[in-house]
């Protein structure tokens, strides 16, 4: 029954449609007109970029070639420009002085930043490092502009940048790599103590209380937040950065 009552509404569907003119719009009639919508798909990925050709063979192959780029991209200075001093102290100089020369028993007055290493700085001296305490740029507890007198050659500065400081022109900058040895850690003679106590093993060496930090060499933290930066840093390899403002 249902199929045969269906039957017959198509046939008066088609019946109807049949008599309708062929101009005149199906709105006209109240019926509803097809879609016209168009449907678009996504836009398909563009193509990967082809892949550069392996020009390596093995892993060490590989290796060397990943550290020479590494080089080009991150190494600032070349072997050119960096120079040494009498005790193997590495540095550039960023900016050339014209002015006096530093000497023995100068009295050098300069601006400086100690950083720790760049990141991936393989020569020791290029890259944005970060600051653990710096004179004369507002960033600690002194002003812009404000300096610090390194007395050379009396055995109050750094070893290193004692060394590095000579020669060096006023109105330069430099930028020093100092070794442990060479800058704020005491030999370990003066600062580890041996104990023969039994609740440690015997003969071992300690290290208490920062003790191997020499707080009196030059340049030296000024502030708490400063020196407690500085303990954690001082046994490991460092840069100072330093302009040269005058020669006393």
């Amino acid at each position: 029954l249902a199929a045969s009552r269906a039957r017959r509404v198509s046939s008066c569907r088609r019946a109807f449609l049949g008599l309708v003119p062929s101009g005149i719009a199906l709105s006209t009639l109240g019926l509803p007109s097809p879609a016209t919508a168009l449907v678009k798909g996504s836009t398909p990925p563009p193509k990967a970029a082809k892949r550069e050709k392996r020009t390596c063979s093995s892993v060490d192959e590989c290796q060397a070639i990943g550290d020479a780029r590494a080089d080009e991209l991150f190494s600032e200075f070349d072997d050119a420009q960096i120079k040494r001093t009498t005790y193997g102290d590495r540095y550039v100089d960023l900016t050339k002085g014209s002015g006096k020369v530093v000497g023995d028993k100068s009295v050098a007055r300069v601006r400086y930043r100690v950083l720790r290493l760049g990141k991936r700085a393989r020569d020791g001296l290029s890259g944005e490092g970060s600051p653990v305490f710096s004179k004369g740029y507002g960033e600690d507890d002194d002003k812009v502009g404000d300096t610090v007198d390194l007395p050379i050659g009396s055995g109050q500065v750094i070893a290193a940048l004692d060394a590095g400081l000579r020669g060096m022109g006023a109105g330069g900058r430099r930028r020093i790599n100092v070794r442990p040895d060479r800058g704020w850690k005491l030999p370990d003679a003066q600062c580890l103590t041996t104990y023969t106590d039994v609740t440690i093993v015997p003969t071992t060496k300690v290290q208490e209380n920062d003790a191997c930090f020499d707080e009196r060499s030059l340049p030296t933290p000024s502030n708490f937040a400063d020196k407690r930066r500085m303990f954690r840093r001082y046994d490991e390899t460092l840069i100072v950065d330093v302009e040269l403002v005058d020669v006393i």
